[in-house]
């Protein structure tokens, strides 16, 4: 059965590419997640944990979607212009990540939140379709998003036992850790596959 969900990156290596894409891009979703209470109490004093802001990246995901139905419909498949146009949504991210690296202080710290929101919105509202666009076989879609879908699951299993380790070798900096999340978040973007055209 575990060899029915094995997809050999050699016969499908845009798929493989996608899949370690996204496994960086929710892994440094869960670095700032995961220790974001913990960050705000050590290091602002907050007089409780704050929710997670995953709600700020609503207000970026309609229009993205409204965009990626209107160019669907109208023939313009994502990624046939340049082959990299869905490389810079995980810039954003990135971007945000150091920006909360760097904050001096807590409205630093909420700018780039706002920016994560933005970009974490924007690679949501097109993934799926992106990824749609490089799986291996139409006959096993379901299995294959499954698979996919492993790689986000993983992610967010995995960053909060690599955190400590982070943290610990940065001597308890979260600008260490999310430094390093930024640059996972960069990683995503600079091997996200695209569906060429023809």
């Amino acid at each position: 059965m575990a060899g029915t969900f094995w997809v050999s990156p050699r016969t499908s290596p845009d798929f493989a590419w996608a899949l370690a894409s996204r496994f960086l891009f929710v892994l440094a979703y869960a670095f700032l997640v995961t220790y974001q209470a913990y960050y705000l109490l050590d290091t602002w004093a907050a007089p409780k944990p704050m929710c997670r802001n995953r709600s700020s990246s609503a207000p970026w995901s309609s229009p993205p979607c409204w965009w990626r139905h209107r160019c669907w419909a109208g023939g313009c498949r994502t990624g046939r212009a340049d082959g990299r146009s869905s490389s810079w949504r995980p810039v954003i991210y990135g971007v945000a990540l150091f920006l909360i690296a760097a904050a001096t202080s807590f409205n630093g710290f909420l700018v780039g939140m706002a920016f994560g929101g933005l970009g974490f919105g924007l690679y949501m509202a097109v993934d799926l379709a992106l990824v749609v666009d490089v799986l291996p076989d139409p006959g096993s879609a379901a299995k294959d998003l499954g698979v996919l879908n492993i790689a986000g699951a993983l992610a967010s299993a995995i960053a909060p036992a690599v955190a400590p380790a982070i943290l610990a070798v940065g001597g308890g900096s979260y600008r260490v850790l999310y430094t390093v999340a930024g640059v996972c978040a960069l990683a995503a973007a600079a091997i996200a596959p695209v569906k060429r055209a023809g």
